[in-house]
């Protein structure tokens, strides 16, 4: 019995179709607040700075950006 293996290249990427969710939470024990998810970096951070004004002692946050990716078959020429 004889084993064939093969190597195929793949590459991932943003779904061009989505756009990237920019997500924050504060890390003050037993908050729970977080923002509300959209694609705008400044906005979020405005919400981040505006939970620490009204809560002083809320300084750190947790900030993520999630997307959609995409794998793609490297194609050989």
């Amino acid at each position: 019995m004889r084993s064939v293996i093969r190597h195929t290249e793949h590459r991932i990427i943003r779904d061009s179709e989505t756009a990237p969710t920019v997500v924050a939470s504060c890390l003050s024990a037993d908050c729970g607040w977080s923002a509300v998810p959209g694609p705008d970096v400044a906005a979020v951070d405005r919400q981040c700075m505006t939970h620490t004004g009204l809560n002083h002692e809320h300084t750190w946050f947790l900030r993520g950006f999630e997307d959609i990716a995409v794998v793609h078959r490297v194609e050989k020429t």
